[in-house]
């Protein structure tokens, strides 16, 4: 009888020390490659604590051998950051803050859960920081110069268009230029008043007294639709307000009722409505409108993002108005939330959380 030996085993037997080699260099290779890395990598275990870090956050946050197994919390002490790192679930944008060692300095932090730990990363986004300050006070800038300019052009646009012998050549130029004067008048307007909610870091929040706000809104709305002849109902069933600033959310609302009205077709319904929910409160616009494709949806708070750019122009649109709104219902941590069929409606919605909704005086 012959025996057969399992040869196969043994070369597989004598492979494990190779692979093993392998996988502890790759293993050095990737530990090389973060301890490389400008950005702070920080590994914390279940109780918070400080399990391995790299270089940079070493750096960063002065770290020793014997910080090991310390509270990240001793080291962060951000209120903005502990509030972040509690969330549930940890919001996925980060958070931004201030440098404790330098107030002109800049970091993101952002946190990937896995398993019982968590992995920790600070970028330095200070010049990022600067760029977006440079933007916003360049765009505000430049919003504050053409006011003065274009209000002299309207004036006399205006009076040279009502003069009673002026050529008809002419006269359909001069209703051109007004038109597209005014437009412009328009776009520094929405500027300067997204310059503004950005650049302002403290807001004064007051009671808010929603049904009297919603009326002026629909007031405004059927001033605004004698032109396109929609139905427009007002639907009220709280009376709960909001703490906040009436200024911008009236923006807010005017611009999704406005859009409303200019992207329905003639003789439309339109519903606007005010409720409240297990979050908090609701403030939604319903229409039987032309509706938004899928793709568009992500990207339409984008500044002067257009889904159809010649229709845009002959609604008089601006392409700043959700843009607008996105930064207000940011100030009152409210959601707006998107739901469009193609050629069959669209329903915007600002959804405010329970903290900001107030019960009436």
């Amino acid at each position: 009888m012959s025996v057969i030996m399992p040869i196969e085993n043994e070369q597989q037997g004598a492979l494990e020390p190779a692979a093993q080699q392998n996988a502890t260099a790759q293993l050095k290779k990737i530990s090389s490659a973060v301890q490389a890395l400008r950005d702070a990598v920080i590994l914390l275990n279940n109780d918070d604590g400080l399990e391995w870090w790299n270089q940079a956050a070493e750096d960063l946050l002065l770290l020793q051998a014997r910080s090991k197994g310390q509270s990240i919390f001793d080291f962060v002490s951000a209120p903005e950051f502990r509030e972040y790192y509690h969330s549930i679930p940890i919001p996925n944008d980060g958070v931004h803050i201030e440098s404790w060692r330098d107030a002109k300095r800049y970091l993101k932090c952002e946190i990937t859960p896995f398993g019982d730990e968590k992995l920790l990363i600070i970028y330095d986004v200070t010049r990022l920081q600067h760029l977006e300050e440079m933007r916003r006070d360049f765009v505000a800038n430049v919003s504050h110069e053409l006011r003065t300019p274009l209000t002299v052009m309207m004036g006399y646009l205006e009076n040279f268009s009502h003069q009673p012998d002026m050529p008809p050549q002419w006269r359909r130029g001069f209703e051109l230029m007004t038109q597209q004067t005014a437009r412009m008048n328009r776009i520094v307007n929405d500027l300067l008043l997204l310059s503004r909610i950005e650049i302002e870091e403290t807001h004064e929040f007051n009671y808010i007294n929603m049904t009297k706000l919603l009326t002026h809104v629909y007031d405004d709305a059927q001033a605004y639709n004698q032109a396109y002849g929609h139905t427009i109902h007002l639907q009220i069933d709280t009376y709960d307000g909001l703490q906040g600033s009436e200024m911008y959310l009236n923006s807010a609302l005017s611009n999704l009722v406005i859009n409303a009205i200019k992207y329905t077709p003639k003789g439309g319904d339109i519903s606007i409505s005010w409720t409240k929910t297990s979050e908090g409160c609701k403030f939604a616009v319903e229409d039987n409108g032309i509706g938004i494709a899928p793709e568009h949806i992500a990207r339409l708070t984008e500044r002067f993002y257009r889904i159809d750019k010649g229709r845009s122009r002959a609604t008089g649109g601006t392409g700043l108005g959700l843009a607008i709104v996105k930064h207000v219902l940011y100030q009152h941590e409210a959601n707006l939330q998107i739901d469009s069929v193609e050629g069959v409606g669209s329903t915007f919605s600002m959804v405010f959380p329970a903290t900001y909704v107030r019960s009436a005086p």
